[in-house]
C-alpha cells in the first residue's frame, strides 16, 4: 500500500500546461426494492422490460400462424414504453399500459373499439389469449404470450406501480439527479479526494447555474472511502443502498476494486470515469462501469507500436531485441503483458525477462545482466523511484539501449532521466497535452470557481467523467432511467473532452480512450515533448 500511495502522490504533479506552469504528466437480474417496489414487482418489471423472467421461459405468438418465439426478442416496453406512455411503433400506435389507463373504460388507438375497464382476470386474458375486455379482438399485430400464473401476477402487480414515482430510478425526481463519489475524504490520500469533489463541484455547479438538464438540478453526494478497498466497497454501499444515488461519477478507484465494481453491477448502478492509474478489467467487462483512459497494457502496446516504427541505431533497422523490468504487482504485470503480445505481433525477441520485489530493485547487477543480452530497448515498469536508480545505473554502465516506460506510472522520475539517456528514452502519455489539445474549458471553469489545480491528473479525469454523464444524461431525453444512460453512453463517439483524447464507448467497449501520445522528456525545463500523434495500438489478426 504504501509503494501504491507514493506512486499517487507522485502522479500528481505529472500532469502539468507548461505555458501555464502545469507540469505534464448481458444485464443481470434486478436488485431488490430498488426505487421502493417489492420483490415481486421487480420480478414483473424484469418481464415487462426484457420478456425473461426467472423460474420458466417466456412465448411470444405472432399473427394468425400461431408462430412462436421467445419472449425476450418482444419485451412489452419495446412497444409500449419504458413507462407504459405508449409509442409509435411500425406505424401503430400500441396503448399505454398504466394502471390508470387500463382501470378505466377507453378505446383501443389500434381497433377503435370501445373497451370497458381491465382487472387482473380480463388484463390475464387480453396477455395470453389476445382478447380485450370487453370479449373483441386485440390487433394482431399485439402478440400473445405463455407464462406460468406466478409470472403474470409478477408482472400484473409491476404494471400497477408502472410511470409512478416508486417505479422511477432512485436519485431520480422531477427537480433533480442525484449523482455520487466514492472519494478519500481522509487518510493519506485525503488531498487527492478533496482536489476531485472540489473539481465535480464546480462542473455541476456550472451546469445548474445554466438551468441543469430539463430543468434538474444535479445533487453531488460524497461518501468517504480512505483510499483503500474495503473503505471504496463500503463508501459505494452507502452511496447506492443509503444515499441512492441515480448513479456514480469520479470514483477514486485503488489498486483493488473489485468487490466495489461488482456491487455497482448486482445493483446496475452506472459509474462514469473512476479516477485511477490504470483499469483493471475483467475478461468480461463490467457493463456498469466506464473508464476513461487506457491502462498500463494499452500504454506499454502504444510504446511497442512506436519502437517497431522507429530505427534502432544508426543502422536504420527497426528495434527487434527488447527487454523488460517490472516490479511484482499486478499494475505492472499488466504493462508486461501488453508489451509481451504486442512484441509477438511485430516479430520482436524479448531477450530478458526481470521481475523483482516491488521497492527492492537491485539496479547495478540486474543493468549488467542486460548489457550481456545488447536490447535495443529496456521497457521499466516500476516505481518512480526506482525508475530513477534505473536510469542512472543504465547511465553509468554505458548499457547502449533506450528506456521506456509510462509517464502515470513514474510520476517525475521521468525528468529524472540522465540528459545522456534522455534522447532515447521514450514514455506513454494517455491524457491531453496542452500543446496539442484544447484544455481552455477545464482551466477556466477551474479558475472561475476558485479551484487550486493541486491535483491536475486527477481534477481532470474527474471534469471529464462529470462532462460525460451531463452529456450523456441530455442525450438521453427528457424521460429516461438508468437503462437509458447506459444506452446512451454505449452510442457516444468521440466525444470531445478537452482534458482527454476523444471518448468513444459501445455494447463491448467500456474504455473510453485506448491511445496514448509518445513523449521524451526536456530535463532542463523539465517538460514532456511529444514526439508522435496519438498511437491506438495496432490489433493483431484475428
Amino acid at each position: 500500500m504504501k509503494n501504491h500511495r507514493s506512486r499517487l502522490q507522485l502522479i500528481i504533479a505529472s500532469v502539468a500546461l507548461a505555458a501555464t506552469g502545469w507540469l505534464v504528466c448481458a444485464r443481470p437480474a434486478a436488485a431488490q426494492n430498488e426505487g421502493g417496489l417489492s420483490p415481486q414487482e421487480m420480478r414483473g418489471k424484469q418481464i415487462y422490460l426484457k420478456g425473461e423472467a426467472v423460474g420458466g421461459e417466456i412465448t411470444a405468438i405472432l399473427g394468425s400462424d400461431n408462430l412462436e418465439l421467445s419472449g425476450s426478442a418482444f419485451p412489452c416496453a419495446n412497444c409500449h414504453g419504458l413507462k407504459g406512455e405508449g409509442t409509435r411503433e411500425g406505424g401503430l400506435q400500441p396503448p399505454p399500459l398504466v394502471w390508470s389507463k387500463l382501470s378505466a373504460a377507453g378505446q383501443s388507438a389500434l381497433t377503435r373499439q370501445e373497451r370497458r375497464p381491465y382487472d387482473a382476470a380480463s388484463l390475464t386474458r387480453a396477455i395470453t389469449l389476445g382478447i380485450n375486455s370487453s370479449g373483441g379482438k386485440l390487433h394482431p399485430g399485439m402478440p400473445h404470450y405463455k407464462m406460468s400464473s406466478d409470472q403474470m401476477a409478477d408482472l400484473i402487480a409491476y404494471l400497477k406501480k408502472l410511470g409512478l414515482e416508486p417505479d422511477t430510478d432512485p436519485g431520480l425526481s422531477t427537480e433533480a439527479i442525484k449523482v455520487g463519489t466514492a472519494l478519500p475524504v481522509t487518510g493519506p490520500l485525503a488531498r487527492i479526494g478533496e482536489d476531485v469533489k472540489l473539481a465535480l463541484e464546480a462542473y455541476f455547479a456550472e451546469v445548474n447555474r445554466q438551468g441543469g438538464v430539463y430543468g434538474r438540478k444535479f445533487e453531488l453526494v460524497v461518501a468517504d472511502s480512505h483510499g483503500d478497498a474495503a473503505g471504496t466497497v463500503d463508501a459505494t454501499r452507502r452511496l447506492v443502498e443509503q444515499d441512492k444515488v441515480f448513479a456514480l461519477v469520479g470514483s477514486f478507484e485503488p489498486t483493488t476494486s473489485e468487490a466495489a465494481n461488482e456491487l455497482l453491477k448486482q445493483r446496475e448502478v452506472p459509474l462514469i470515469g473512476p479516477v485511477t492509474l490504470s483499469p483493471r478489467q475483467p475478461a468480461v467487462p463490467n457493463p456498469y462501469v466506464f473508464y476513461l483512459l487506457p491502462g498500463f497494457a494499452d500504454q506499454s502496446r502504444a510504446l511497442v507500436d512506436f519502437i517497431n516504427a522507429r530505427p534502432a541505431r544508426s543502422g536504420g533497422q527497426a528495434a527487434k531485441r527488447i527487454a523488460v523490468v517490472y516490479a511484482e504487482n499486478d499494475l505492472d504485470r499488466d504493462a508486461l503483458t501488453g508489451v509481451k503480445s504486442q512484441a509477438r505481433m511485430h516479430a520482436m525477441e524479448i531477450v530478458a525477462e526481470q521481475s523483482y520485489p516491488a521497492g527492492k530493485l537491485t539496479a547495478a547487477p540486474l543493468v549488467r545482466s542486460l548489457i550481456v543480452k545488447q536490447p535495443d530497448y529496456v521497457f521499466f515498469f516500476g516505481s518512480g523511484d526506482e525508475f530513477t536508480a534505473m536510469a542512472i545505473e543504465m547511465d553509468k554502465a554505458h548499457l547502449d539501449a533506450g528506456l521506456l516506460s509510462s509517464a502515470t506510472m513514474i510520476g517525475r522520475a521521468a525528468f529524472n532521466t540522465p540528459a545522456s539517456l534522455a534522447a532515447r528514452s521514450f514514455f506513454s502519455y494517455p491524457a491531453s497535452l496542452p500543446e496539442r489539445d484544447d484544455f481552455s474549458e477545464f482551466v477556466g471553469l477551474m479558475q472561475k470557481s476558485g479551484v487550486a489545480l493541486r491535483s491536475p491528473a486527477f481534477q481532470a479525469v474527474a471534469f471529464a467523467a462529470a462532462k460525460i454523464l451531463v452529456e450523456t444524461v441530455k442525450t438521453s431525453g427528457r424521460q429516461f432511467n438508468r437503462r437509458d444512460l447506459i444506452r446512451a453512453l454505449e452510442q457516444l463517439r468521440s466525444y470531445p473532452t478537452g482534458v482527454l483524447a476523444p471518448v468513444t464507448f459501445g455494447p463491448n467497449r467500456r474504455v473510453g480512450a485506448d491511445s496514448a501520445y509518445i513523449v521524451r522528456v526536456d530535463v532542463e525545463k523539465k517538460q514532456y515533448v511529444p514526439v508522435s500523434d496519438r498511437i491506438v495500438p495496432r490489433a493483431g489478426d484475428q
